[in-house]
């Protein structure tokens, strides 16, 4: 039951990642980050109490509910992408890239942070790669606000090995909410005519 959960954990996080760094598609967008944040939930239970896992995925689907009535607003389709298929082709070979390197690379992180279990140190790695590649590659402010969730989605799986305060925790949910809320509040009330006619 044990492997399988942590299998289930590694296969929503690659299939989250991969599907938030290719798409522009808000739609599938917010789908692959609620995969990813039930993969970082599952991971999770490895080294926390189960409540504390749960509460990972609650803060990421708030998140994702937050993100969905604030694009809203814009009144643009939420399935469409105007991106040609060179562009995707090129954040997949980007994705791959991250990941190999991760793979090569990944024998000698195991001695930074205590010997972490290989199902926390690996995702983590990934997420905080990912989470800079898409922070890089953004535009839209709301999609930087998506790409930092996720880059701090692998900062707080890597750190529950550290430390695993309930009050620490707490105060880290509060500042993913916090960003993404200020975010939203100020994107809301200044809208960009471009973003509203693209939607990227």
């Amino acid at each position: 039951m044990f492997f399988w959960m942590v299998l289930a954990g590694y296969l929503l996080i690659l299939i989250g990642a991969f599907g938030l760094t290719i798409t522009r598609s808000w739609m599938y967008a917010l789908i692959s980050f609620s995969l990813q944040t039930l993969g970082v939930g599952l991971l999770a239970l490895q080294i926390a109490p189960i409540p504390v896992a749960a509460a990972k995925c609650i803060v990421g689907w708030l998140a994702v509910t937050i993100l969905a009535i604030t694009i809203s607003r814009e009144k643009t389709d939420f399935f469409r992408d105007r991106e040609g298929p060179i562009a995707s082709l090129f954040r997949t070979a980007l994705w791959i890239l991250v990941l190999c390197s991760l793979l090569v690379l990944f024998p000698g992180f195991g001695g930074l942070f205590r010997d972490p279990p290989t199902g926390i140190l690996l995702p983590s790695s990934f997420l905080l790669g990912i989470g800079l590649l898409n922070l890089g590659m953004s535009e839209h402010p709301l999609r930087v606000a998506l790409s930092l969730l996720s880059l701090l989605q692998g900062f707080e799986l890597s750190y529950l090995w550290v430390e695993q305060s309930l009050l620490v925790l707490a105060l880290l949910a509060v500042m993913d909410l916090s960003i993404l809320l200020i975010l939203s509040i100020l994107y809301s009330y200044s809208i960009p005519a471009e973003y509203s006619e693209t939607g990227l």
